[in-house]
């Protein structure tokens, strides 16, 4: 998912995004540089999952991206992986789709190759808790992507939210040192269904509209959204997107034999609040980063009929 329909500045300003050091100020877009013929784009992903109050597990990943010109970054993204989020409009539900490259085959020859950037020594620190990046090869897709991107060394590693973020490289032969400051929100907290609590395992009724409750943010930003995402084993999936009031409709339409099959269905349902904003460094064209609170349960979804 990307920013681009929000001006850079005001992405900032709700991220609370602060680009420091003297080597990597923030740029404004008469200042910002780019390779002849390429732009440099950053996604930067910090997620963190746990069942409330049980197991949590955290997982950080970045990737910079040189494209040619005029490539479209949001299939850039998807066809590196990890990174890519489809949400619909608030108040509104998509289902969930795969992609296929296959079924992009023109997008993907417009797009040309994909060089993942070298930026040195990556981490991300929040207060005392410094958690170094690793770095690992891209595999091979198709002679489409090459060079190395980062990742988190152990997803058991509990990050903190709220709480303020600071990423930082040392810069490399591509790249210069940068530093990237940014406030996470909290964690959805008391999920529930009624008077069921999400832990409990909550229950839907085919054919009814079902309102899910949390509690909203104490803190929210400009353009703070909670989605909703309802898996089924079989790899059916249904998105629903809300405004972080505190609570959301997930409409009957989703809720019958037509979306999950033979009922009563076991699904796994995610309530996941997302803070998303934007950044520019020198050698830097754009970037784009996203916290990712979720926390998870389960549901049945039952028959009302005889």
């Amino acid at each position: 998912m990307r920013s681009s329909n929000v001006p850079l500045p005001a992405l900032l300003a709700s991220l609370g995004v602060v680009v420091g050091g003297c080597s990597a100020p923030v740029a404004d877009a008469d200042e910002i540089t780019s390779a002849i013929g390429s732009t440099t784009e950053a996604i930067v992903l910090v997620e963190r999952s746990a069942a409330e109050g049980e197991f949590v597990q955290t997982n950080v990943s970045a990737k910079f991206m040189r494209l040619a010109s005029g490539a479209d970054p949001g299939l850039a993204e998807r066809v590196v992986g990890g990174s890519w989020l489809e949400l619909p409009a608030a108040g509104e539900c998509i289902a969930l789709t795969p992609f296929a490259a296959a079924e992009d085959s023109d997008a993907l020859a417009a797009l040309g190759t994909i060089e993942l950037l070298d930026v040195g020594d990556l981490s991300i620190q929040t207060g005392t808790t410094r958690m170094p990046l690793a770095t690992r090869a891209f595999p091979d897709v198709g002679a489409f992507v090459s060079g190395v991107f980062y990742t988190s060394r152990d997803a058991q590693s509990d990050l903190p939210a709220p709480a303020r973020y600071v990423l930082e490289g040392t810069g490399s032969a591509t790249l210069n040192p940068f530093s990237i400051e940014a406030d996470a929100p909290s964690a959805p907290e008391r999920v529930r269904l009624g008077e069921t609590a999400l832990a409990e395992g909550v229950v839907f009724e085919e054919g009814a509209a079902a309102t899910l409750r949390w509690s909203a943010s104490e803190a929210p930003a400009v353009g703070d959204l909670v989605y909703v995402d309802l898996t089924a084993s079989s790899g059916t999936g249904i998105r629903c997107a809300y405004n972080d009031s505190g609570e959301g409709v997930i409409p009957q339409s989703v809720l019958g034999k037509k979306t999950w099959g033979a009922l009563p269905a076991t699904v796994a349902l995610s309530v996941h609040r997302i803070r998303q904003g934007g950044f520019a460094a020198t050698g830097i064209d754009a970037g784009e980063l996203r916290f990712d609170l979720s926390v998870v349960g389960r549901a049945t979804i039952v028959s009302t009929s005889p």
